[in-house]
């Protein structure tokens, strides 16, 4: 079977981090990702559905990012993470 455009993206994205040097990372990086990995799978594993997911992580990633970083930056790293991924992915599904 042959992986979408979406597919491989997402796959890029994921290995991205594995490409930056340790000293470049926030501290524990690394097992606050095999810790979020871990807990990826198990939702997986019971069945929730990916949009599902996406909206959850949304509802919690984003008011850390506000709360870390300051309302300005977190819009202004939404809108160039937006057009960065924007050329290479096909439009989203339907708005929640």
């Amino acid at each position: 079977m042959s992986r979408t455009p979406l597919d491989r993206l997402r796959d890029r994205m994921l290995n991205a981090p594995n490409e930056i040097a340790d000293e470049d990372l926030p501290p524990r990086f690394n097992e606050a990702r095999a810790l979020l990995a871990d807990a990826l799978a198990k939702i997986d594993d019971a069945g929730i559905p990916g949009e599902t997911l996406v909206a959850v992580m949304l509802a919690e990633m984003l008011p850390r990012i506000v709360h870390q970083n300051g309302p300005a930056w977190a819009a202004a790293m939404l809108a160039k993470l937006a057009h960065s991924i924007g050329g290479e992915a096909s439009p989203a599904g339907p708005i929640q």
